[in-house]
């Protein structure tokens, strides 16, 4: 059956923001994650009428930092494989133009792939009126991750599309669930400066045990499950001791990230209610009650903690996010 789409509005291009996230959250492997308030990804589309029998995209990437890893080929760069993928099932006959601002750090855990696919499939959806909606959006977003790693990883993906905190019970069947998190949840990220291999994230699901102990499944899914009534009560101590107590990945991942035993205590000990790797790592993600505790406080100990484990880290103090959404004209 042939999907329809309708014609672009009249303006030439629309620009979307997509936020960064952090994935897993200590027991939620490949299930949960958290959107961002920053950084984030911005991407604007621009289209025009063709004559052609298929869709055209070129792609142009800009940002700071190191941009090097990133493909610009149209077919393998992840937010512009999204858009051929959605032109051809869609059958749409256009050149369309990509520039993407790359906000999210690449490679260090914070679902910088995942932002650029999101931002792809949700403009997408605005910019030709295709009406899906977002369990369908995460399907074709989860295809750049795929172009991007070889796997279609849903988690980050979910959460920059829809925001809030995320659990993916069957993305292929649209189950994935959304909460809101707590006003005064805040987050503290803290990214060493470390040498990583080339293929980060394969090689950190290399290391994960193949069998896992009864007692420690049964430690991991009491975990997760005190996560998610910590995000339907929106008790933060709930939901941070969850994450915090991760038996399977993240002892397996920890060696990657020098001074990871300090940084986990020195952010606990400055009131941080938990704490854990963010996606694949090298980034740790700490939550706390800003009503009662001071980010500030907690960061400078992670931080500190880094440094003096040799791998100087820089940080930031962050919300949670609220998800994909066009940017109005007068805020480019």
């Amino acid at each position: 059956m042939t999907k329809k789409a309708s014609d672009p509005t009249q303006s030439s291009s629309i620009i979307v923001d997509a936020p960064a996230s952090s994935a897993n959250l200590g027991p939620g492997f490949d299930v949960f994650a958290l959107a961002l308030a920053e950084p984030s990804d911005r991407l604007m589309l621009r289209a025009k009428a063709s004559s052609r029998h298929d869709t055209a995209a070129d792609i142009r990437v800009m940002g700071t930092g190191s941009l090097k890893s990133i493909e610009t080929s149209p077919e393998n760069n992840a937010a512009s494989a999204v858009v051929l993928k959605m032109a051809k099932e869609f059958e749409l006959r256009y050149e369309i133009s990509l520039v993407l601002h790359k906000g999210v750090p690449i490679g260090v855990g914070l679902g910088s792939s995942a932002a650029s696919s999101a931002a792809a499939a949700f403009a997408m959806n605005e910019h030709f009126r295709l009406r899906l909606g977002p369990s369908e959006l995460v399907k074709y977003a989860a295809h750049g991750e795929f172009v991007s790693s070889g796997v279609e990883h849903y988690d980050n993906v979910s959460a920059s599309l829809m925001g809030g905190f995320v659990i993916v019970e069957d993305a292929r069947r649209g189950r994935v669930h959304k909460f809101e998190p707590p006003p005064s949840l805040t987050a503290c990220l803290a990214t060493p400066k470390v040498q990583l291999p080339k293929r980060k994230t394969e090689y950190a699901r290399s290391i994960l045990p193949r069998e896992i102990k009864l007692g420690k499944l049964v430690v991991n899914i009491a975990a997760a499950s005190s996560m998610v009534a910590g995000f339907a009560r929106g008790d933060i101590e709930t939901i941070g001791c969850g994450m915090t107590r991760d038996e399977v990945v993240e002892p397996a991942r920890s060696s990657m990230i020098p001074g990871y035993a300090a940084v986990r205590r020195a952010a606990l000990d400055s009131g941080a209610s938990g704490v854990c790797i963010s996606g694949a790592g090298p980034t740790m993600i700490a939550v706390m009650d800003s009503r009662r505790v001071s980010a500030e406080l907690v960061l400078k100990s992670m931080l500190d903690s880094f440094r003096v484990a040799g791998a100087p880290a820089e940080g930031f103090i962050t919300k949670p996010g609220r998800g994909a959404r066009v940017v109005p004209e007068g805020r480019h």
